[in-house]
């Protein structure tokens, strides 16, 4: 029998029995990432689709709320997520026995996320909701969100570990699993249930959303400690570890800071148009749903390269990791033109699910065009992400940063003059970013390439782990 210590040995060959860094193996791990990951989204957008039925107020307030949301979730889980890149080098280099301890670390600053981020959001969402259409509904929604906020850097941390080992599919059952158990609940606590509860509208969709990413946590945490994971990965080593600790929050901090400020801005970006109401708000709601589906193939891909390049970096091996790259921008390309399917051809279907009314044809004409710049916003952000995984499993977090900070601001500053001074129409709010996004994008390409060049050769077996 395969014990739980020889696969673990023979992981240190191989991710799987693909090919190394072909489109086949990218696909293998990726798939159940990207299925996992739109299971997440799916949650999203399940409180969004019976929200939707149950009001369009109630909608635009879980869409405005969202980007707050974001802001404080991401950037938490960019800062635990971390982890599958020291899980997946430490697999490379046959140190088993740090996996446990690196995880463990990112499952104690999940509740210190809650802690410094709790206040900071409640203080914030007093400016962020005013003078809105949906400022008291939103403000409950967020304040209620926010009181489990742990959960998600803690899911991050958990689902990691599996990622960073190979463990897809397990991570894909259990999202679709709990992801199903939300849908139910948010059918139930949105709409009420006749003779028992009366509808609780956003209320319901909150409590959806955190029952089911309980459960999640639950059902990964019991997998990360059950016995045959004790042994090869001391996942049962659960103290604190100041070195450890530090060395994983100091790779994950510039990520998440750029992450946290990117997401900051936007969320002012979003609030500027939000405050104009009417089709803008519409093309807010309908975009940010999209958007939430379309992002989950981005963060899979992103996710699954990720895995790829820090076990090619922990093995030295530069052919495999150049070989992962071609398959990722290869994968990106055919996905982009599938997209174009519904985005150009079937726009009014795609409308009408995720927005049951009835507008004019003026709004029609705005969403119609809303839809091609978001298929254009998925290549431009597809093209990011594989840099950006590249640069992360580089450790290269700083860099990250830096050049995330300056490309925000510009994106800030263009959504400021367009929607504060000029009268840029609805359906540009998804195209003004590109430009910015393209910026990064360039600019992540250029210092992969001088560290490709400036790397030692391919002969010397630490010849992409000296950075």
């Amino acid at each position: 029998m395969c014990t739980p210590f020889f696969w673990f040995y023979m992981s240190n060959k191989v991710l799987n029995q693909n090919i190394s860094g072909s489109i086949r193996e990218l696909i293998s791990i990726s798939f159940p990432i990207f299925v996992s990951s739109l299971s997440s989204s799916f949650m999203l957008f399940c409180d969004r689709y019976f929200l939707s039925r149950y009001s369009i107020d109630a909608l635009n307030t879980v869409a405005v709320a969202g980007y707050l949301l974001l802001l404080f979730q991401l950037s938490s889980i960019r800062l635990t997520s971390i982890n599958q890149v020291f899980v997946g080098r430490s697999l490379g280099k046959g140190n088993f026995q740090n996996i446990g301890i690196y995880t463990w670390q990112m499952i104690w600053c999940s509740p210190l996320t809650q802690l410094i981020l709790l206040p900071i959001g409640l203080f914030i969402s007093g400016f962020y909701f005013a003078n809105t259409e949906v400022e008291s509904l939103g403000r409950t929604y967020f304040s209620m969100m926010m009181m489990g906020h742990f959960l998600f850097p803690l899911g991050a941390a958990l689902a990691s570990f599996q990622l960073g080992i190979g463990k897809t599919k397990a991570l894909m059952l259990i999202a679709i699993g709990v992801n199903i158990l939300n849908g139910v609940l948010d059918y139930f606590l949105i709409n009420g249930i006749s003779g028992i509860f009366e509808p609780l509208g956003t209320k319901g969709a909150a409590i959806a959303t955190l029952i089911s990413q309980f459960l999640y946590c639950l059902i990964l945490f019991y997998l990360f400690i059950r016995d045959p994971m004790s042994s090869p990965y001391q996942t049962r080593k659960w103290r604190f570890r100041l070195s450890f600790f530090k060395e994983s929050v100091l790779s994950g901090m510039p990520l998440a800071s750029a992450k946290f400020l990117n997401l900051l801005l936007w969320a002012l970006s979003m609030s500027l148009v939000a405050k104009r109401g009417g089709d803008y708000l519409i093309l807010l709601s309908f975009g940010s749903t999209v958007w939430i589906l379309t992002s989950a193939i981005n963060e899979s891909l992103m996710k699954g390269l990720t895995t790829l390049f820090s076990f090619s970096i922990g093995q030295g091996s530069r052919e495999v990791l150049v070989k992962s790259f071609k398959s990722g921008i290869l994968v990106l390309g055919v996905i982009f033109c599938l997209l174009g399917i519904p985005f150009l051809f079937f726009q009014k279907q795609l409308i009408q699910l995720i927005l049951k009314a009835e507008f004019s044809s003026a709004t029609m004409h705005f969403l119609d065009l809303g839809c091609c710049w978001l298929w254009i916003l998925f290549l431009v952000e597809g093209m990011t992400f594989v840099w950006g995984g590249l640069l992360v499993s580089l450790k290269e977090t700083f860099y990250l940063f830096k050049v995330g900070a300056v490309s925000s601001c510009l994106t800030y500053s263009f959504y400021y003059m367009a929607f504060s001074f000029g009268s840029l129409g609805p359906d540009k709010i998804w195209l003004i970013n590109c430009p910015c996004i393209i910026f990064a994008t360039l600019l992540y390409g250029r210092k992969v390439m001088k560290y490709y060049n400036e790397s030692t050769p391919l002969s010397s077996p630490n010849s992409l782990a000296l950075k």
